[in-house]
């Protein structure tokens, strides 16, 4: 069986690069011109699975995925993915001070705006939906940021190469789906993705929810909030755990916590797996 994955397009993205490593290139790969579109079509199930970023090293949060996941409480995360990222400055501008413009993905440009202030100056900075659509941009007088890699599938050409200011640079990317994958062969579980919505906003009750890891002595690797878009000031909640969701003690404070909250989501239990760079 080959597999339908949509990725954040056009072809060239990090979402691509991540979409290889984990599925290989046997897998049939639909570009789409959002995040939100790539969840969407494995919601609808227009596709097997759909691979997107989560988190950024230097920028954070990507809230256009957790707040999608949010919406599809059907889709699971199966698999997660540490890409290096290494952004290059692309386009036929042979001397920087002729470069007037800039275009890339938002993220990708606040990861090079060091780079950029120190070598371009206050060149103007057009955001795209993404790295691999800001290569349609590029002119006489524009560039683009995106990966090697995207520049080489387009027959373009690098100014410069490894521009994000910080050398470490990666992303996590999660696979996610409807349906358990076996083709991919994933890995047990050993980090666990939730989503919740409290019953009432007052003091104390985020704490009765943390109380319950605490007593099961599970670490919290990272929590945050997002708004529901509903009301001003109410709020979900974003948290990944150490441990698998069927594995003790983690089932037991789970189910712990779905009596306490209005509404528990398992988004799923993965490894975080690294692609070499």
């Amino acid at each position: 069986m080959i597999l339908r994955v949509a990725f954040l397009g056009p072809s060239g993205t990090y979402a691509e690069e991540a979409t290889l490593a984990l599925l290989g290139s046997k897998c049939e790969r639909l570009a789409h011109p959002s995040i939100q579109g790539t969840l969407r079509a494995a919601a609808a199930g227009e596709v097997d699975c759909a691979v997107v970023p989560v988190e950024n090293a230097v920028e954070g949060t990507v809230s256009a995925t957790l707040d999608t996941l949010w919406l599809y409480p059907q889709l699971r995360v199966r698999r997660a993915l540490v890409l290096p990222v290494r952004h290059c400055l692309i386009g036929p501008v042979q001397h920087p001070a002729d470069i007037q413009a800039v275009y890339s993905h938002p993220q990708a440009l606040a990861q090079c705006q060091g780079w950029l202030e120190e070598h371009l100056g206050a060149v103007e900075r057009i955001p795209t939906a993404s790295t691999s659509e800001a290569l349609r941009h590029i002119g006489a007088h524009t560039a683009a940021i995106a990966s090697e890699r995207a520049a080489r599938l387009h027959g373009l050409s690098v100014i410069f190469r490894a521009i994000n200011d910080h050398p470490d640079n990666c992303t996590r990317f999660w696979l996610v789906s409807e349906k358990p994958l076996t083709e991919t062969l994933p890995p047990p579980g050993g980090c666990t993705s939730i989503a919740f919505a409290l019953r009432r906003n007052q003091p104390g009750v985020l704490h009765e929810v943390l109380s319950i890891f605490a007593r099961y002595s599970i670490n919290l690797a990272k929590i945050e909030s997002r708004p529901t878009k509903k009301v001003l000031g109410e709020y979900l909640f974003f948290a990944d755990l150490e441990g698998g969701a069927e594995a003790e003690p983690v089932n037991t404070a789970l189910r712990q916590v779905a009596a306490v909250v209005a509404e528990l989501n398992i988004l799923g239990s993965y490894v975080i797996e690294q692609c070499g760079g």
